[in-house]
């Protein structure tokens, strides 16, 4: 029986034969320095090969220092040097302290990776924020990291992108539901810890004020609730504040100030959705005669360099910005920098954790009907 003998060539692995045949055209001119190969998904289905050949493939000339992969571009034969990836950071308005924080965090990160950052910053205006976030996919950028701002057309835009795959990282904003990257305070766990600063000292008739539509206060009033349902008192009446984003909120605070001051029964303490809130509802109450902490607690949410300028200063609870901008970066990066066969698609959230900042804006209610939780927090201490 006559022995078939296989050449040398004929049993290299597929991989290695693609490797070979990329770095002929790389050594004979067929493929000039700069020359786009495609991605490594686009290379095997031109082979007929799997992702996974095609990329082991690619490795061994990136290796060799033939090829060089492109984050969000693809395969490229080296020599030409190469752009940097650039990104977009969208904040609604830098005056924002928190914001910038966020922006400056993101722009250390992405100096650290060869990245470029651009800022857009719309002012306060929601119409220029939304019109500049619907042209984030026209090539411009690699990714972006955006500000919520809470607002259906908001919502619409990032949907759309989502769907056409540009990577994007939203922050102070969780969307399960869309292939994003969320990143937002622990914001349940923060109207917790916003409660049971009025708890501890005894109040036991509270209101909560804020932007309800807001998830991100949805969540903050929720957790209010739950501070209040182990302590076994009425969860906080909430009065919303209607509007979108960027509207002068003082005229509607004012009105539900007055509202909270008539209920029955009065509530002696209100927990603010934010620290600008809480700046307002300073000024109702003092325009009516009534004094913070003495006649009415008021607590807020942030940590705005505000509510340490304030007389009183606000009790409130801190959101780490820098780090939701560092995790945001961090994400994004891993989406736009890896192969495009390893990107994740699926909607990822972090959840960053928030602490009490205690200053004089919450004490005990002057009612001495009112009294504090016991040191243990044995929910029984509180009783009229």
């Amino acid at each position: 029986m006559k022995r078939i003998s296989k050449s040398p060539r004929s049993i290299e692995p597929p991989y290695a034969r693609l490797a070979e045949r990329l770095r002929r055209k790389v050594s004979g001119g067929t493929l000039a320095p700069g020359a786009w190969l495609g991605t490594e998904v686009q290379l095997a289905n031109e082979n007929g090969i799997s992702r996974m050949t095609a990329r082991r493939a690619v490795q061994i000339l990136v290796d060799g220092g033939l090829l060089e992969r492109r984050p969000g571009r693809g395969v490229f034969v080296r020599g030409a040097k190469a752009a940097p990836a650039r990104i977009c950071v969208m904040a609604g308005n830098l005056l924002w302290t928190p914001a910038v924080r966020m922006a400056h965090s993101v722009q250390d990160m992405a100096q650290s990776a060869g990245c470029e950052v651009e800022v857009f910053d719309a002012r306060g205006d929601l119409a220029a924020y939304n019109a500049e976030l619907e042209k984030l996919g026209d090539g411009r950028y690699a990714g972006a990291i955006v500000m919520s701002m809470h607002d259906a057309d908001f919502n619409r835009i990032v949907v759309e992108l989502a769907a056409a795959k540009f990577p994007l990282a939203v922050i102070d904003q969780t969307m399960p539901h869309v292939p994003v990257v969320s990143v937002a305070s622990d914001n349940r766990r923060g109207g917790y810890l916003a409660a049971r600063e009025f708890l501890a000292l005894g109040h036991r008739c509270l209101a909560f004020l804020g932007d309800l539509d807001a998830d991100t206060t949805s969540e903050r009033a929720q957790g209010a609730a739950d501070a209040c349902a182990e302590a076994l008192v009425p969860p906080p009446a909430r009065y919303d504040i209607p509007g979108q984003r960027f509207a002068d909120w003082e005229p509607e605070i004012r009105r539900r100030v007055a509202e909270i001051l008539a209920a029955t029964p009065r509530p002696t303490g209100i927990v603010c959705s934010c620290d600008a809130v809480a700046r307002h509802v300073f000024r109702a109450l003092a325009d009516r005669g009534v004094a913070v902490p003495a006649g009415m607690s008021v607590s807020g949410f942030d940590d705005d360099p505000i509510a340490e300028w304030t007389t009183p200063g606000i009790t409130t609870v801190r959101q780490d910005f820098d780090a939701m901008g560092r995790k945001a970066f961090e994400e994004l990066w891993r989406r736009i920098s890896g192969p495009a066969m390893g990107r994740t698609r699926a909607a990822v959230q972090f959840s960053v954790p928030v602490e009490t900042v205690r200053r004089d804006s919450v004490a005990a209610p002057a009612d001495p009907r009112y009294f504090s939780l016991a040191p243990s927090g044995d929910k029984k201490a509180i009783a009229v």
